[in-house]
């Protein structure tokens, strides 16, 4: 079974959504790369926003990863599909992860990524931090393993 198949297969129960690689948005975010062999690319996006009245975190911390093969052929991977894992997120600041209330068919699927395709994941944060720049990895593509990293600010 191909990986786009693997990743509609939960799409219904996760935040996966295969889509063209180039559609990240540009705007007030952050943005991290890494080249991983075969043609695959791993983008995060990460934007921060103003916590609600009462929260007990200094900011919001949106990160959208996305796992893209700008190769010509197709490429073999295995990757989160529906959540990061602990050893997945890296970080220099205080932050809660917000965890989805969702049931999963599967955290990681194994398969190809055609050329030209992508793959979203998002996860997000409470940031306990006091103001300052700070590092966000995350680990998309298990095998092969490679990270991303992106930095944000906490005004």
């Amino acid at each position: 079974m191909s990986f786009v198949a693997l990743a509609a297969l939960v799409a219904g129960c996760s935040n996966a959504n295969p889509y063209g690689p180039g559609d990240a948005r540009p705007g007030d975010s952050q943005n991290g790369r890494a080249v991983g062999p075969s043609g695959l690319e791993q983008r995060i996006v990460t934007t921060v926003e103003a916590p609600p009245p009462g929260s007990p975190y200094t900011a919001l911390l949106t990160a959208t990863s996305t796992l893209a093969n700008t190769g010509s052929a197709s490429a073999h991977l295995t990757s989160r599909v529906c959540l990061f894992l602990g050893g997945d997120v890296e970080t220099t600041a205080q932050l809660d992860r917000f965890e989805p209330l969702i049931s999963c068919a599967a955290v990681s699927a194994e398969g190809d990524l055609a050329p030209g395709r992508s793959t979203e994941l998002v996860v997000q944060f409470g940031v306990r931090s006091g103001p300052g720049t700070y590092s966000l990895r995350l680990r998309h593509s298990l095998d092969p393993d490679f990270r991303a990293e992106a930095s944000f600010r906490i005004p």
